[in-house]
């Protein structure tokens, strides 16, 4: 009988050498990340009181400005238009039930922006730029008003055109971010 080698030999060429592989990053989480915080809607309410002040309460410092100067804007109307009451029956109540909402939506891990001291994604960061020449621009003014007064009475016939300017700002806006996104898109397909 013929001894055979029953254990087979393994030549360098045909060993498969493994290399350690690392393991897969892990997944981005898919649930939105809750606040460690909870708010009380109806302190959020009653701080609207005065517009804004329930947005600051609950960090949302965007909406709580815009609460805050239509509220302005309606107290000023009270004296100097028709529209004015009718102003403010809209904008407090208003101002109350979003406040109110809005703690509900935090509260329930939704946040319809960044929360105070929140980083804000690299793609919606947004500049200062424009708010900032507004701010310096209307300081001017007043401050050019207080040696040297302007007549602002044309305002209280030319107010809606204000509201013509923000529509056809908006409108020109949805546009342009149209026009990207279809940028945007066929950048992708090519």
């Amino acid at each position: 009988m013929t001894s055979e080698n029953t254990n087979p030999v393994i030549t360098p060429s045909a060993a498969v050498i493994a290399e350690p592989v690392a393991p897969p990053p892990p997944l981005p989480s898919t649930s939105p990340a809750t606040p460690t915080r909870r708010y009380a809607p109806g302190l959020a309410t009653w701080l609207s009181l005065i517009p804004g002040l329930g947005h600051v309460y609950l960090g949302l410092y965007q909406r709580a400005v815009i609460f805050f100067c239509a509220g302005a804007a309606a107290a000023w109307f009270t004296d100097r238009a028709d529209i004015g009451p009718l102003l403010i029956f809209f904008v407090w109540p208003f101002t109350m039930i979003d406040a109110n909402r809005q703690a509900h939506a935090i509260n329930s891990g939704l946040c319809p922006e960044p929360l105070a001291g929140a980083e804000y994604p690299k793609s919606r960061h947004r500049s200062n730029l424009g708010f900032g020449v507004f701010l310096t621009v209307i300081g001017l003014f007043m401050l050019y008003n207080q040696f040297y007064p302007v007549d602002m009475t044309f305002l209280l016939d030319w107010w809606p055109m204000f509201l013509v300017l923000a529509g056809v700002y908006l409108v020109a806006r949805h546009f342009l971010e149209q026009k990207r996104r279809q940028e945007a898109d066929s950048q992708v397909i090519e």
